[in-house]
């Protein structure tokens, strides 16, 4: 039990009622991973070939991923609460879970990358703001998700996969809006 407790820090551990919810490990790997290719970006001379190249790639990997995710219902794909026993109802990673979600971020990376050249300048503007934003955006994320989860223990909302994605992008959206929000706070107070 002890042991589990102390892994479950680093790494997702269960049993004996230890649960691990936000191991280090299972969340680092995906900033990490992301570390790793902004290394390789910055030294690559053909950006065009390169996410031509990932977009092939990885969009054949995330519908076989995908595909086996429904099949299974393991991880994210669980029906209530992923790999953790309780009726919690939000992403508790799983290693397959991270690999797909490395996988779906450069598919959509690489279609962003191509997308952007299209798009208008207001629009780029958005995205490279929302981009300076990431870490305000996370916190303000993890604090609705938490909010959430325990109101949800107190009025027993039953999930779905609707509900889910209808609350994915309630938070999102307005993580985004009130990390903008404390951006123009900050830059005020910085003013006067």
């Amino acid at each position: 039990m002890y042991l589990n407790q102390l892994l479950g820090n680093f790494i997702e551990t269960t049993g004996q009622n230890i649960v691990s919810c936000f191991p280090f490990l299972n969340w680092f790997i995906i900033p990490a991973a992301g570390m790793l290719f902004g290394n390789d970006l910055k030294r690559c001379n053909d950006k065009d070939k390169l996410y031509k190249l990932i977009l092939r790639y990885t969009s054949i990997t995330t519908i076989i991923l995908l595909i086996l995710g429904f099949i299974t219902r393991e991880g994210m794909f669980a029906i209530t609460g992923g790999t953790v026993p309780e009726k919690l109802s939000y992403l508790h990673l799983s290693t397959q879970d991270i690999i797909l979600l490395i996988v779906i971020i450069l598919l959509v990376g690489s279609l962003f990358y191509f997308l952007s050249k299209r798009a208008s300048p207001k629009i780029n503007n958005f995205i490279t703001r929302t981009s300076k934003n990431v870490t305000s955006i996370y916190l303000i994320q993890w604090a609705l998700i938490l909010s959430l989860t325990y109101i949800n223990q107190f009025i027993d909302v039953e999930s779905n996969m609707i509900l889910r994605i209808l609350t994915f992008l309630a938070v999102i959206i307005f993580s985004v809006v009130m990390a903008e929000g404390y951006q123009k706070i900050k830059s005020h107070i910085r003013r006067h």
